[in-house]
Formats: C-alpha cells, structure tokens, sequence
C-alpha cells in the first residue's frame, strides 16, 4: 500500500461525510423547519452559558501567541523555500487576504452595529443612548469585534498549513498539524476527526456569511429596484452568484480570484472616498482615530470581557456580541486559513502574520469609522429604522445622503463581488481537503461544492426566525471543537520552528543553525553517513 492510500480514503470520506451532513441539513429546514431552528437555537444557548469563556479566551491567546511567532526569531522562516518569492504583488495579496476574510461582514455590520450600539449601548456601562458617549462606545465595539482577534483564527490555520505545504512539501489536509508527532497520526483515526471538524465547521462558517449576504441582498433590491422582499428574490440572486462562482473558480486561482479580488479592492477604496466627499470627511478622520486609540486603551479588558457577575441584560450582550462574533471567526479559519496559507507562498512568517492579521483590519476600521459616521449622524427617525433592521440599515442610511443611490448600487456590486470571492476561497479548501489537500482540485467537485454551500446558506436563511438567530447559532455550534484544532495548530507549529532552529554543531562559531529539511529529510542524510554492518 502507498502512503498516500490512507488519505485517499479520508478525501472520499470527507465528501461523503459533509456532502451526507448537508442533505440532512436541507431537508430538515425543509421538512421541519421549527424543530431544527429550536435544536439549533438551545444548542447556542447552552454553549453560549457554559462555554464562553472558551471562545473569549481562545480568541485571546490566538492573537498574543501569533505576535509571538512574528516578533521572535521564527518570524524570518519563509513559507518555501529560502530563495522562494512571493506568487502574488502586494496589493493583489492583500486584495485576497481581505476578499476571503471578513469582507462580507464588514459590508453587512458595517453600518448596522455602530447604528445598535449607539441607539442601545449596554445598560450597565451607564450610557445614555444618542448620545457623544454612546457614540464612543459604538465604534470601539464596532472595532473590537470585526478586529484582530477575529482574523488571529485564520492566521492560526493559516500559518501552519502554509509552512507545512511550501516549506515542508506536504498536502494541504489540516490533518497534517499532527505529523510532528508522527506521520501515523496525521493518516489515522485522530486525522479524520480533525478533518471532519474542520470540514463542518467551514461549512458552518460560510453558510452564516453567505446567508447574511443574500439576506442583505434581497432587502437592497427592494430599497433600489423595487423588487418584493420575497424568497423567491433571494434565491434567484443567489443562483447568480453560485454560476459566476463557478465561471470564477473553474478558471483557477491566478485568474479568477485574483481578477475578481483586484476589482473588489479598487471598488472598496472608491465607495470609502465617495462616503467621505459626500459625508462629514474630516469627522469620519477624527472618529478613525479616536475609536483607535479606545479600541487600543481597552484591549485587553473588552478582549476578555465575560459576563462573570453580569446581570441578565450583559450577560445577553456578551453572548449575542462578542462571543458570536469570535465563534464565526473560528468557523470560518478552516476554509479561509488554507485560502491564506495559499496565496501567501514565499512571504516570511512575520510578512504573513502582519499582513493577515493588521492590515485588513486596518482597512476594516476606516471602512466601519466612515459609514458608521454617517450612521450615527443620521435624522432620529431613520436611526430608529436602521437600528430595526440589520440587513437594511446600509441602504436606509444612504437614502439621506447626496449620491446615496449611487453609493448604495456600489455597496450591492461589492456585497456580490465579497460573496462570490467567499464562496471562492471556501469551494477551493472544501474541494483540496476532498482531493486529500490538492493544490489544484478538479473543477466536478469545485462546481459540487458551490451548489452545496448555495443550498445549505439558503435553507439556513428561510429558517431563521428573527433576523439571523439561525445564521449566528451554526456557526458558534461548530466553532466550539474547533477551538482546540486551532490550539494544536499552534502546538504543531511551535514544535515545527523548534525543530528548524534546532541546535547543531556550527563549524567555528559555535551558533544555533537553521534546519530547513524535513524530519524525513534529515532522517536520510543521517543514514547516508552510517555505515551498513
């Protein structure tokens, strides 16, 4: 038998496993559609109360452990070779990086949270709604929650599996952060589990993104075109973007993706500048900066903030909040961690931990200060409006400003291109880890994954009850045994860079030598210097 027969064998399981989890899923919202929203909803309830401290905590330690990786010796090792160079420009790296991130939340929450916060801040901090304070308030959560500890869980998988496939010659299956306790495991029963959870919590992941996205979707075409808000609307959408999806991944990834994200990138860029020249430009300036410097101040007492001796009304806040907004991260770093991992070959570990965990975020903030200004300073009754209606509040904003139907059309164009470069990135890691981690899967199981995640985001979408309970409860379902995935992707790691930067006999100096050869590697140079007896 081959080595590579075990894993195989676990790609085809793979596929049969999810492909099996979402048809139980779909016809369940199908055929009873109130019995799986109540599992699902006292499921999140109860992990929420029992276990949230596992996710604050977690997404924490993700943040200080992957500064450590940068910031210390480890971070000039290369992801490849050490002649190896970057596949993709600096822009066009950033450009995906953002695009497989957290683009689609950004769009969504954009306006949306800052509007909530700012017209109900919680009880117990004393704020009064509508007011500077509260205003203060509004954008540091906006910050914290879309911010660094949030794209610290792509980083985690991220990281490992780049260094594993491009300086160690390894597939892409998160099953092998187990090869640095042996080749055995990694192709055993713990490799398979692994993979299983991470395959679901992907799906998971996604499924929340891309329902939220269709959901605003649906409600921007009605505010700009007229069209009901009606299922029908958001299935037809829907089902654009899944064939363009398909038009796009079928193309590869130096075309398609990077085509679509260079786009999305410039489009951003331009609908912040016409925010700014239509909004009040130099107050959105000041609330970037001030809202830095509280999200700075109050790092590490907001980052792990938990309802410990928190009244009911908190205890609800830090759940629906925080706590959900670091459970999705953790659903989403198994499909968008091997997306970084692959456009991000050739770039140093402290390269690939600033740029996947900084610079997006930065982008994030300036686009959350600026629309969440013009959010916040917008008439009472349509504050009110937006603060009712998460999907909407964008779109209501934007009514009220010169030129807000031209920047609401390219908000929509940036909504579809995010989804399609989200379902990209997570049909790409579910078709590798289906084809025992490929680089370059086939397009038969890129096009059976669009089709599947599509379904599984719409039945999420028409099942959820008020507003997108459902959306936010599978994704913090399946974030939970993640979450010590993600903690043995650091373990591996460690023990990984440990093993390169091993101690050896230097010729004069007497200093630690890099070992960039795989324990395989060195394992043969070894024997060739022992004698046959």
């Amino acid at each position: 038998m081959s080595a590579n027969q075990p894993q195989l064998k676990q790609g085809k399981m793979l596929f049969t496993a999810t492909i099996g989890f979402i048809i139980l899923v779909v016809a369940s919202g199908i055929l009873f559609p109130d019995a799986l929203y109540a599992v699902c909803i006292s499921t999140m309830n109860y992990l929420t109360d029992t276990f949230g401290w596992i996710y604050m905590a977690g997404s924490f330690a993700y943040v200080m452990l992957m500064f450590f990786f940068a910031f210390s010796k480890y971070g000039d090792i290369k992801l490849g070779a050490d002649d190896a160079k970057p596949e993709f420009s600096t822009f066009s790296w950033i450009a995906l990086l953002f695009s497989a991130g957290m683009g689609t939340v950004m769009l969504y929450w954009g306006v949306a949270e800052p509007v909530y916060h700012y017209m109900n801040p919680l009880s117990t901090t004393g704020i009064a709604p509508q007011t500077a304070e509260a205003a203060e308030f509004a954008m540091k959560q906006s910050f914290i929650h879309q911010g660094i500890q949030a794209w610290s869980a792509f980083s985690v998988v991220g990281l490992v599996l780049g260094y594993l496939m491009y300086r160690k010659n390894e597939s892409g299956l998160i099953s092998n952060i187990l090869i640095p306790w042996g080749r055995g495991k990694a192709n055993g029963n713990m490799g398979k589990i692994i993979n299983l959870v991470c395959v679901f919590g992907a799906i998971a992941g996604i499924s929340t993104s891309l329902g939220q996205s269709g959901l605003s979707l649906g409600i921007s075409f009605s505010y700009l075109f007229g069209t009901p808000d009606a299922p029908w609307v958001i299935f037809a959408l829907v089902g654009v973007i899944a064939l363009i999806t398909i038009l796009c991944t079928t193309t590869g990834l130096e075309k398609g993706i990077k085509m679509l994200s260079d786009y999305n990138a410039y489009l951003l860029v331009g609908l912040i500048i016409l925010v700014a020249i239509v909004g009040p430009t130099t107050t959105m300036i000041n609330v970037y900066f001030d809202s830095i410097g509280n999200y700075l101040n109050d790092f590490f007492q907001d980052g792990l903030m938990l309802p410990t001796f928190a009244a009911d009304d908190e205890a609800g806040w830090i759940r629906g909040w925080p706590i959900y907004y670091y459970a999705w991260a953790i659903a989403w770093a198994p499909f968008v961690g091997p997306f970084i991992a692959r456009v991000s070959k050739g770039r140093t570990v402290r390269e690939f931990v600033l740029g996947s965990m900084i610079i997006p975020c930065i982008g994030i903030f300036i686009w959350v200060a600026f629309f969440g200004t013009i959010g916040i300073q917008s008439e009472p009754e349509v504050l009110k409006a937006a603060a009712a209606s998460s999907k909407a509040a964008t779109f209501i904003v934007l009514q009220d400003y010169p030129m807000g139907t031209v920047i609401s059309i390219g908000v929509v164009i940036a909504l579809f291109t995010c989804f399609i470069t989200s379902l990209n990135s997570s049909t790409f890691t579910l078709a590798s880890m289906c084809e025992d981690g490929s680089e370059n899967p086939s397009n038969k199981m890129k096009i059976i994954w669009v089709i599947a995640q599509c379904a599984m985001a719409l039945t999420l979408m028409m099942t959820t009850k008020t507003g997108i309970d459902m959306l936010q409860s599978i994704s913090l379902i399946f974030a939970l045994p993640l979450m010590f995935v993600l903690f043995l992707c650091i373990w591996s790691t460690f023990k990984m860079f440990r093993e390169e930067f091993a101690e050896e006999p230097a010729a004069v100096e007497g200093k630690k030598k890099r070992n960039s050869l795989s324990t395989s590697q060195l394992n043969k140079k070894l024997n060739q210097h022992i004698p046959e007896n």
